[in-house]
This record gives C-alpha cells, sequence and structure tokens, in this order.
C-alpha cells in the first residue's frame, strides 16, 4: 500500500470516529440583558415627556389625574381649583394627585448633551437638558480663517490658534486689569480669565493711513433670559522719543460673536488707528499696546 493511501486511510478513521463519538453538551446561550438593550432605547414621542398644559419638560414635583393625564407643580398650582381634568374631563374630588411613578421615570431618562462631538460628556435629565445647554461650556464657536472650517469649544478653539494657525496669544488676562501685548499683522489671541473661558481675536490690518486695530470676542451666544454682557478694549499705545512723545489711547465695545457667520464687518467695528507717522508701513517690529478689558451688564 502506498503512502498516499495510508494516508486516507487514517483520515476516513479519523471521520468515522468523529461522526460516532458522543457529543459535549452545547453550553446554553444567555438571553440577552434587558438593561443593555435600555442603552439603545429611542424616545418616539418627546411629547410624552412634557407637561399637558405648558409644554414645557416635566420636572418633579408632577401631578396627574385619576386617569394618569400629567402636568407639572406650577400648572397644577394655576388649576388648584379645578375639579375636572383638563384633558379627559373625568371627576377629581381631591384635585390633582402626585404621580411618583412618572417623577421616578423622568429623573431616570439622561440625554447627552448636543456638544459631546465638542467634549462635553454631560448626561443631564430630560428636564434640565436644555438649561444645561445654555451653560455648557463647550458650546462650539467658528474659527475664523477663510477655508479653515475648524469647530470646536473656546477651550479647543484657543489651541487650534496658536497650535494650527500659530496667531500670538496672550494669556491669563483678568478683566478690570491692565497687561501688556505685542500686536502683530492678523489675528491675535487675548484668553481672558472668567468664570467661562473667553477669547478675543485683535485684528491688526494695514490701511492706507496707518495701521487699524480692531477686536472681536468669540463666545457662544448668550442663553435666552441672560442678562446681555457687553465688553469693552482700552488701548493705549505710547512711544516716548527724544523730543516728544506719541501717545494714543481709546476705550470702545466690543461684539460678541461665536463666528458662525464669519468676521463681523470691518466697517462694523471701531478701528483703532495707529498712523504711518509713528509705525511706518514696512516696519516689521510688533506694536506694543497696553491694553484692559471691562465688563459690563446693560
Amino acid at each position: 500500500i502506498t503512502h498516499a493511501a495510508k494516508r486516507l486511510v487514517c483520515y476516513l478513521k479519523l471521520c468515522l470516529y468523529c461522526s460516532t463519538a458522543p457529543a459535549k453538551a452545547a453550553r446554553p446561550m444567555e438571553p440577552p440583558s434587558p438593561r443593555a438593550a435600555l442603552e439603545n432605547l429611542t424616545l418616539v414621542d418627546a411629547d410624552a415627556l412634557d407637561c399637558g398644559v405648558c409644554f414645557l419638560p416635566l420636572k418633579p414635583p408632577i401631578f396627574q389625574c385619576v386617569v394618569g393625564h400629567v402636568l407639572c407643580s406650577q400648572c397644577r398650582d394655576k388649576l388648584a381649583s379645578a375639579r375636572i381634568c383638563h384633558v379627559c374631563r373625568a371627576p377629581m374630588e381631591g384635585g390633582y394627585r402626585r404621580s411618583h411613578a412618572m417623577e421616578k421615570l423622568v429623573e431616570s431618562i439622561r440625554a447627552p448633551c448636543p456638544n459631546a462631538p465638542y467634549g462635553c460628556a454631560a448626561k443631564p435629565a430630560y428636564h434640565d437638558l436644555q438649561p444645561h445647554i445654555q451653560t455648557c461650556l463647550h458650546a462650539p464657536c467658528h474659527c475664523p480663517e477663510e477655508a479653515c472650517g475648524f469647530i470646536g469649544s473656546t477651550e479647543t478653539l484657543l489651541v487650534h490658534f496658536t497650535a494650527e494657525h500659530g496667531w500670538p496669544c496672550t494669556t491669563d488676562v483678568r478683566a478690570e486689569e491692565s497687561f501688556h501685548m505685542e500686536l502683530r499683522e492678523g489675528f491675535n489671541v487675548i484668553d481672558l480669565d472668567a468664570d467661562r473661558k473667553l477669547l478675543f481675536l485683535v485684528m491688526v490690518s494695514p490701511e492706507r493711513l496707518g495701521r487699524a486695530i480692531s477686536a472681536v470676542c468669540v463666545r457662544p451666544p448668550r442663553a435666552d433670559g441672560d442678562e446681555p454682557v457687553f465688553y469693552g478694549l482700552e488701548l493705549e499705545f505710547d512711544r516716548p522719543s527724544r523730543w516728544h512723545g506719541d501717545r494714543q489711547k481709546s476705550c470702545f465695545d466690543v461684539e460678541c460673536t461665536d463666528l458662525s457667520d464669519g468676521l463681523p464687518n470691518a466697517d462694523d467695528r471701531f478701528q483703532f488707528l495707529v498712523p504711518h507717522l509713528i509705525v511706518l508701513p514696512y516696519d516689521d517690529d510688533p506694536i506694543n499696546i497696553r491694553a484692559c478689558i471691562y465688563t459690563q451688564i446693560r
């Protein structure tokens, strides 16, 4: 018998043994965990979590009629004297009653912040989502550089300005305190140390009579109901000379923008002009400026 024939016989014996050997008991598959499936739930009707009267998100304490139609505590106070349900007209001798089951449900529903792509990891309760969005530190702003397209929080935007574009940055600036800047042509960044990171872009551009300096505050849009905050920038240019000194000083309002529509029109911004008589057109040295940022609520 040949060597190939011997190998074939061995293979057939092995197949016969495998077909007649008792099979091991298969391990039963565990059913999928319902808790794991809950992570992928989709809320089809968000109105189910809103008050049936004011249509705002329900938050404890929550009340209901005898049938189960719910309303928030403020609307319940307004309808305290009602003896029929505002939806089904069912009679209610004792008025609306607490809905503890609904309170537990709305407290357990968490929604990711829409600013998650920009670094926000918060998952507030559904009824706290809108207040969180209005104060979220990761609300995005845009890079003003044409054809860049970068979008991110002011914190990541600061890194982008310095690392990607190499714009000079002045850090650790506090409101109402004077500081020194060396302004170069183009964009210059001020990092204001405040409750939430605020960036100021100071632009230096050549003009026919000199160099124009203007500024904008980069921050997300303010929330509805928040008091408007206005920022003022004071610039002071002082260059002593042998015979006389050249000094300019001005304070002007600074517009706040998230730059989603690009930079505001330069003609609509105040421009601090340093004339060629003081800084020559071919002078590449930075402009030494004393600056101060003021905040005020109007």
